[in-house]
């Protein structure tokens, strides 16, 4: 695939799996405990190797708007994570896509961070009311439990896709001349 097309693909797969996830999290919620899907973020991860940092901050930043208006009803919120965790995985990328180890310990640290600054954010303007502790327990823990599974059971047909390999180094490294 070309690098433009890449660039015009790459918010439509976005788009598609924010969607995706929504649906598998609507299927795998009960009364009792709330499972959230973050296939978005694991791919929008994988993103920042193909794309430069300005353009994915406003991918991130136009399905952050989507994503608020469709999920939360409240403009803000998605629209600042997202892009915030574009920088941050855009900064430290090196490490990240060093091996697949660092590549799910990122996606947990992703994931905790969307999860709670989101419930955090949202209770700090009082849009909802709830229980931290019990929010911990029945809502963060298995969205990252499911999060953790889909970055293992993706983690090999991402690499692929985005040109994740031991052989091929993606990033440039820094030579002295």
């Amino acid at each position: 695939m070309s690098r433009f097309s890449f660039q015009f693909f790459t918010p439509l797969i976005l788009l598609g799996l924010m969607l995706v996830d929504g649906h598998i999290t609507q299927a795998l919620s009960s009364t009792d405990m709330t499972v959230t899907s973050s296939l978005f973020l694991i791919c929008l991860t994988y993103s920042i190797l193909q794309h430069s940092y300005r353009y994915m901050v406003l991918v991130a930043f136009i399905i952050g708007m989507v994503y608020d208006s469709y999920y939360v009803g409240v403009y803000g919120i998605a629209s600042l994570l997202f892009p915030l965790i574009v920088l941050f995985v855009y900064n430290i990328r090196q490490t990240v896509f060093e091996n697949r180890l660092t590549r799910i310990f990122t996606i947990i640290i992703i994931v905790t961070a969307f999860e709670f600054f989101s419930a955090a954010i949202m209770l700090l303007f009082q849009l909802v009311t709830f229980n931290f502790g019990n929010y911990i327990i029945y809502e963060m823990a298995p969205s990252l439990i499911l999060n953790v599974c889909f970055a293992v059971i993706l983690q090999f047909p991402l690499e692929k896709f985005y040109g994740v390999t031991k052989g091929k180094r993606t990033l440039q490294s820094y030579k002295k001349l």
